[in-house]
């Protein structure tokens, strides 16, 4: 009696465990069969069953189901707001028990890429319509599905500064350089955006710094840690680095515009001119060089004109001539460096303004007609 209660109490046993995973077997054939909320019932019963919520497979289907519910036209009604991070919970758990090798483990990687689209494109969506929470939500669930694609960052730190929250866009730009993102832009960016943060001064030397290290040559990086070294009174220091980087590569033209920028800001016209000069001659094609030696000779007849323009009548009829005679001299000195800037960078708004200038200084209206438009209002 004993022996035949013990076999049918095994019966009864069997039964339930077959009972439970024909749960997740029904799961599977609803979602063959592409009936989608049957078979997200039958996955909700297997998951919270003590026979069948350690099983991979009862994961694996969990997030293959809600995954498929995702802008399905008739069951994308099922999901939620929270249905991605239930299929993400589900993949991570499969792998969790599966293994990367296992049966279903090994399935979990191309489902997670077709689910990072999906959330991508929910999050541009938002994106478009200028929901910043939501899609800096969704982006970030993205990059939670993919953690080293850049995508998903970049345009959450898009997204952030948009929403004017300027201290989570820097957070972004952190991140894409934590995952080794080092372009010349995203350091650019975080600079403008600690900027418009009012970070602290050493905060953004720091990333000025790190920036340079990795692009050496950038000429927008050295003038703004110029700008930062000149305010904090560290131009000779500024002055020193710059000198110690022009002795290690002596033909690099953008080192010599940036020392010229230097001189120029400290009131050093002559050695600005100088550096100016020696940026053109280690590179002919140097658009600084040009753009700035351009300036300077405007400049120098503006001071010219000025004087002119505040003589009294008397004053003016013995030195006005000469004064004006003199800033002609330097406008069509300037000349040349202005066109040659505008060939190098012909879609240049202020190098297109300042050629306006100096045509109408120099009285070559139609020049200055063909110049103005192109100038962008």
């Amino acid at each position: 009696m004993k022996k035949i209660l013990m076999t049918a109490l095994a019966a009864a046993s069997i039964q339930v465990a077959v009972a439970q995973n024909s749960a997740v077997n029904s799961a599977v054939l609803n979602h063959k069969n592409g009936v989608l909320d049957k078979a997200q019932a039958d996955i909700n019963k297997a998951i919270e069953h003590p026979k069948t919520k350690d099983k991979a497979k009862t994961w694996f289907y969990r997030g293959v189901i809600n995954q498929d519910m995702l802008g399905h036209p008739i069951y994308g009604k099922n999901a939620t707001a929270q249905t991605p991070e239930v299929v993400v919970e589900s993949f991570n758990k499969t792998l969790e028990l599966d293994g990367k090798d296992g049966q279903f483990g090994k399935q979990v990687p191309e489902r997670m890429q077709m689910l990072y689209g999906q959330v991508l494109n929910q999050a541009v969506e938002y994106h478009n319509s200028q929901d910043w929470d939501n899609a800096i939500a969704k982006y970030d669930l993205a990059s939670k599905v993919n953690p080293t694609d850049t995508t998903a960052i970049l345009y959450a730190a898009y997204a952030s500064t948009a929403k004017q929250d300027y201290n989570g866009a820097i957070k972004y730009y952190d991140k894409l350089l934590g995952i080794g993102h080092t372009t010349e832009d995203v350091y650019k960016a975080k600079v403008q955006l600690q900027q418009a943060a009012e970070s602290k001064d050493e905060d953004i030397m720091a990333t000025l710094s790190a920036g340079l290290k990795e692009h050496p040559n950038s000429v927008y990086l050295m003038q703004e840690e110029l700008k930062y070294y000149l305010k904090n009174n560290r131009a000779d220091e500024a002055m020193a680095k710059l000198d110690k980087a022009i002795e290690a590569d002596p033909k690099n033209a953008s080192l010599y515009a940036v020392r010229g920028n230097l001189q120029e800001r400290k009131g050093n016209i002559e050695a600005a001119y100088k550096n100016y000069k020696m940026a053109i001659e280690a590179d002919p094609n140097n658009f600084d060089g040009y753009f700035n030696l351009g300036v300077l000779e405007y400049n120098k007849g503006s001071e010219f004109n000025n004087k002119a323009a505040k003589m009294d009548y008397a004053t003016y009829k013995k030195q006005g001539a000469g004064l004006e005679a003199q800033a002609k001299k330097h406008y069509e000195a300037s000349l040349p460096y202005f066109e040659k800037a505008l060939q190098i960078q012909p879609e240049d708004q202020a190098t297109l303004a300042n050629l306006q200038r100096v045509y109408t200084r120099l009285k070559r209206t139609a020049d200055a007609e063909r110049v103005g438009k192109k100038l962008k209002n």
